[in-house]
């Protein structure tokens, strides 16, 4: 065990936030961490890390066990590369000047050898002879191109600076990494190359996230905080959901089992106390009575409802068609002569890399912003609504008032109810709207767009800042919803839900795909097995290819990937194995000796780099 979190309690002033928490993190185990929004996830993390102090319990952390929490890295220095930023993990960089300086100055002294010996056992430690390779595989993974290695941090956006600093906590390598919503900002081949390596990491997780998806795929025991308390549940995400209604389900039929037998033993005492003959038997009757726990199972914090988004009226059969559209954003060319049609209830889904330009290709498709080149055909009777993935604050002072506002004639009874279906409750409908969070907005529009009554919904992000309870709540809407849809989301669940057809974008092209499946299967295979559907696209002339020297080409390749492959693989034995001689207590006394395995370690390593480099660049992906 590595974390062991019992009975931890924690109020600020009267508000009692969690008050009998228990749970356990074992060596390599992966739990997630789940429960309603202000449960006190996030309060709960910030305890095991040592930022707060419980006001009940304790928690104790495995001796000389590390930490690695995901809010903590979010300081980096704007005026460092991101490689720089990476280097600077664990002092690496300043232990490599150490040991460098020290190499040139020891001599026999054997106090600055035993100042090498330590410092050098510390690099070997934080894996410092790997690190240039390890920052590269990271950055590589989590969408930082070699070509962006060199920007300064500062000039990042939010998104980036987000990613940057999950992959420094990665790079760490902690006993036990803390994560708290790690999917945000991260496009859908970052988000599966994340999954792999969580699922390959050495030591334990626990993290706190809201992607279905990343959820089931990663985690195996669920710890549900929920009315101030912790319930653990082995398995996933749906494990945990099937086990938590089946537990409820027995713990209803218990209480309303145990609620009728006290009514009929009450009614027996009642009408027997009194009686000489039957005095007895009424009062074993009423010492059963008192022995029943008639407590009421803990309930759920939030009632599941239903959000209903119901067209109006149904549009032409024909929705949309776009033909040859092109797409601009600051002179740079995102997307080039696409083509598709949408028939009335299909529904969308567009995905690609962060700065593909999804989100730009929506608003020329609302005419919002001018195409490049070619149209957009919207059919008879469309009615559009749609959902921004950036809100700004309403100018309403509450979500009772927004709604208010937009439909003067609804009562605030009928108000009360559409805002408790996306997660408003009781007072919350008077919350200052200049205090909402990107989530409560998104929830708002929500209710919004349920009144508008569209037959075309298109929608940007839809699920980003909701929490997993609420999306399902989207979800279930948007799979009823019986009219048209276009979708931009890195949300695999939901694009399984509504069963959509997929628009991949890359630079300067795209790809329409029937199914997520088929085109996940592209993107595994670089084949799909179900016709996908892709108009064939101009192409300027180009010279008849020689496929004879095309395949002599491709066999060269082929024999260089080989090399390589086996090259790394040689490296890194002899890199162990000069490690090992340079620990080893002969070699750290004689100097000599220990500055030629030194030098040659430095020249493997330098080799080994650069085929991994290689290796990245072209063979990554194969």
């Amino acid at each position: 065990m590595i974390l062991d979190v019992s009975n931890v309690a924690m109020s600020f002033g009267a508000n009692e936030v969690l008050s009998d928490v228990s749970f356990q993190v074992n060596e390599r185990e992966r739990v997630s961490l789940v429960g309603y929004n202000g449960c006190g996830k996030t309060t709960l993390l910030s305890i095991i890390t040592g930022e707060l102090t419980v006001t009940g319990g304790f928690v104790v952390l495995k001796n000389n066990s590390t930490i690695g929490y995901q809010k903590q890295m979010s300081g980096l220095s704007p005026d460092k590369t991101i490689y720089a930023e990476m280097k600077s993990v664990n002092d690496a960089d300043k232990l490599l000047l150490r040991m460098k300086e020290l190499e040139r100055t020891m001599g026999s002294d054997e106090g600055l050898i035993k100042e090498y010996e330590v410092v050098s056992a510390r690099y070997d430690a934080i894996d410092g002879y790997n690190l240039d390779y390890n920052i590269k595989k990271i950055l590589n993974g989590m969408g930082f191109t070699k070509e962006t290695h060199e920007k300064k941090v500062g000039v990042l956006s939010g998104g980036e600076k987000t990613r940057l600093a999950l992959a420094k906590l990665l790079i760490m390598k902690p006993d036990l990494l803390i994560l708290d919503e790690p999917t945000n900002h991260l496009d859908i081949d970052t988000l599966e190359w994340l999954e792999a390596f969580l699922l390959d990491y050495e030591g334990a997780i626990l993290a706190v996230s809201h992607d279905r998806h990343f959820l089931d795929a990663v985690f195996s025991k669920t710890v549900e905080i929920q009315n101030g308390k912790a319930k653990t549940y082995a398995g996933n995400f749906s494990t945990y959901l099937r086990l938590k209604e089946e537990f409820e389900s027995r713990e209803e039929k218990e209480y309303e089992r145990k609620t009728e037998l006290a009514a009929k033993l009450s009614d027996y005492v009642d009408r027997n106390l009194v009686r000489a003959s039957t005095s007895n038997m009424a009062k074993s009757r009423r010492k059963q009575l008192e022995k029943l726990d008639l407590t009421a199972p803990d309930s759920s914090e939030h009632v599941k409802v239903k959000l209903d988004i119901v067209p109006d009226n149904e549009p032409y059969k024909e929705v949309m068609t776009v033909k040859e559209l092109s797409v601009k954003a600051g002179g740079k060319l995102l997307v080039k002569d696409l083509e598709f049609e949408l028939l009335r209830g299909e529904r969308l889904s567009i995905v690609g890399a962060n700065g593909t330009g999804k989100t730009t290709l929506l608003k020329t498709i609302l005419g919002k912003l001018p195409p490049a080149g070619g149209r957009v055909r919207m059919g008879g009777g469309v009615k559009t609504s749609y959902l921004e993935q950036v809100m700004s604050a309403t100018r309403s002072k509450n979500p009772l008032e927004f709604i208010w506002d937009l439909y003067p004639s609804m009562n605030q009874l009928e108000i009360r109810s559409l805002l408790a279906s996306v997660g408003f409750r009781g007072e919350d409908v008077f919350i200052d709207s200049r205090g909402l969070s990107g989530g409560e907005l998104a929830r708002l529009n929500l209710a919004r767009i349920s009144l508008e009554h569209p037959n075309l919904l298109i929608l940007d992000e839809p699920t980003n800042h909701l929490d997993i309870y609420t999306k399902d709540i989207l979800y279930d809407a948007l799979r009823g919803f019986s009219g048209t849809m276009i979708v931009v989301t890195h949300d695999r669940y939901l694009m399984e839900c509504i069963d959509s057809r997929i628009l991949y974008l890359e630079e300067n092209s795209w790809q329409l795909f029937e199914s997520y499946r088929a085109y996940r299967e592209f993107r595994e295979t670089g084949r799909v097995s179900e016709p996908s559907s892709k108009p064939e696209q101009k192409k300027a002339e180009e010279p008849p290819v020689n496929q004879k020297e095309l395949r002599a080409l491709r066999a060269k390749e082929r024999e260089r990937k080989a090399f390589v492959d086996k090259r790394i693989e040689e490296l890194e034995v002899q890199a162990f194995d000069l490690e090992q001689q340079i620990n080893s207590p002969e070699v750290a006394c004689d100097h000599t000796r220990l500055t030629e395995l030194c030098d040659l370690l430095l020249e493997v390593k330098c080799e080994l780099n650069d085929l991994s480099d290689e290796w990245l660049e072209k063979y990554a992906d194969d």
